[in-house]
């Protein structure tokens, strides 16, 4: 795996937004299980690369993508490249090159989770705790049908 070592933009975990990503350039994903990286062109997930850190082995392409686990401690580094930039990386790690490029979507949707509470996800789905008068009207209801 060959990449350039500029700075990145270091993100926190749930922060990341399709506004943050560059146009051309990469994303590390690192945490105590793993380390990844996606190649971005354009909006597209165009390559991908996993290690699995306890092991060392390696997965490329697709099998990547599956491997790639965003976890509320990772760290992401975003890099941007250039368009020039970015295809000499592409060629030169043509073995992280997907068949298929894959909507940027798919990490920001199913892998990135803004949720960091329950309170939060209850929120995000509009479910409303029930509250001790509702447990009680549940009780009530229970016995009387019961009955």
């Amino acid at each position: 795996m060959w990449l350039p070592t500029e700075d990145p933009i270091i993100m926190e975990y749930g922060n990341l937004d399709k506004s943050d990503l560059p146009e051309f350039g990469y994303i590390k994903i690192l945490n105590r299980d793993n380390e990844a990286v996606i190649f971005i062109k354009e909006g597209f997930i165009v390559g991908s690369w996993c290690m699995d850190v306890s092991s060392l082995e390696e997965f490329y392409e697709n099998k990547a993508m599956k491997n790639i686990d965003i976890a509320n401690d990772s760290k992401l580094e975003i890099y941007q490249t250039n368009n020039s930039l970015f295809e000499t990386l592409i060629e030169l790690n043509e073995e992280c090159k997907l068949s298929l490029p894959i909507e940027i979507k798919l990490i920001l949707n199913e892998k990135v989770s803004d949720i960091a509470s329950r309170k939060d996800l209850l929120e995000k789905y509009r479910i409303r705790a029930p509250s001790e008068e509702d447990v009680e009207n549940l009780i009530l209801n229970y016995k009387s049908y019961k009955s």
